[in-house]
């Protein structure tokens, strides 16, 4: 495969990275952020896959359960649970804005970071971080062509290439660039059926998920003239339709794919009634990134996050102002230029 001129410079912003993972002789723990996604899932588990080729002593952990829809990855039982009760030479966090995104305690002598959000928490000389990134895989991607492509094999490619999918939205996402159809091609070169990987993904629904979806959508409200759409996930509905948090994902898109929608967002209700996990989604006209950071979060331009505390009222009259705000800022830039 030939190899551009940028990807050249890409691979030697990785060097430092892979040297260190190439000099680590002891213990090394991969591991992603809370309420996983397929992005870190897959990083991790590609990752693994590749450092366990190279000989090395590594195991995996993330706080929360898999979600069922990721559970066709290979290797994805050899996942353990945090926090584990032992010191590694070398903690990797993948697809974070930093170690404090596991959510739990995570213990070694040396911590890096993989990912490709903006901002965050440096966690050593050696992280390689690229905002610019289609998705955390494709960092991961990087790292492992510039080390040793002969390595990435059929199941390799399939984890990144869920990550990949899953973080553009199957390639919707304002982030999508030339980069993420130019890796997208080199993945199934390696093997990868894209097919057998979206259904496995998107076409896995439990008749619960259905009957919870249809509590979610009676909870829709627009605002600003229809340009903010929001909607809720209740305790009550998970405990009538018996499901979980991990059910909700991809809710909000229903929102965001309102004709005249410009952000949309989901609030999920956590177990103690005062905490609540906002996904937020954007089209590109409102960077919701900023939306989020003022909210104590972040993500990216049209898909970001936080987590907030307060009544269902006071959180959705807090979303609103703050992206109101970023709304307003948007129109200014936009006169200014």
């Amino acid at each position: 495969m030939r190899i551009k001129i940028s990807e050249v410079a890409k691979m030697e912003k990785v060097v430092p990275a892979i040297e260190r993972l190439k000099r680590e002789e002891g213990e090394i723990l991969l591991v992603t952020h809370h309420n996983p996604d397929g992005d870190g899932i897959g990083s991790m588990l590609a990752l693994y896959q590749f450092l366990k080729k190279q000989g090395k002593n590594v195991r995996m952990a993330m706080k929360d359960d898999l979600p069922q829809v990721y559970d066709f990855l290979p290797y994805a039982d050899k996942i353990e649970k945090l926090p584990i009760n032992h010191k590694f030479n070398l903690a990797v966090i993948l697809d974070a804005a930093g170690m404090y995104r596991a959510d739990a305690p995570v213990y070694a002598d040396e911590y890096l970071r993989i990912d490709h959000h903006i901002g965050g928490v440096f966690e050593s000389i050696n992280d390689y971080v690229d905002p610019y990134a289609p998705s955390t895989t494709t960092v991961v991607g990087r790292l492992l062509k510039a080390w040793d492509e002969n390595l990435i094999d059929k199941d390799i490619a399939t984890c990144l290439y869920t990550g990949l999918i899953t973080d553009t939205g199957s390639f919707k996402h304002n982030i999508v660039n030339e980069e993420a159809f130019e890796f997208a091609k080199y993945l199934v070169e390696k093997g990868v059926d894209p097919s057998y990987v979206s259904s496995m993904v998107f076409e896995r629904n439990k008749p619960q998920t259905l009957q919870l979806l249809n509590k979610v959508l009676s909870t829709l409200k627009m605002y600003e003239g229809g340009k903010i759409a929001s909607l809720t996930v209740r305790q009550q509905f998970l405990q009538e339709t018996g499901t979980t948090e991990e059910d909700t994902e991809g809710f909000v898109n229903f929102a965001r794919g309102i004709d005249g929608v410009e952000v949309a967002f989901i609030m999920i209700e956590k177990p103690d009634h005062q905490t609540w996990r906002i996904s937020i989604r954007g089209k590109g006209n409102v960077n919701v990134q900023k939306v989020a950071a003022k909210c104590g979060g972040g993500g990216h331009r049209d898909a970001a996050g936080c987590r907030m505390k307060g009544s269902e009222e006071e959180v959705r009259e807090k979303l609103i102002k703050a992206i109101k705000e970023e709304m307003e800022i948007q129109k200014e830039t936009v006169k200014i230029n």
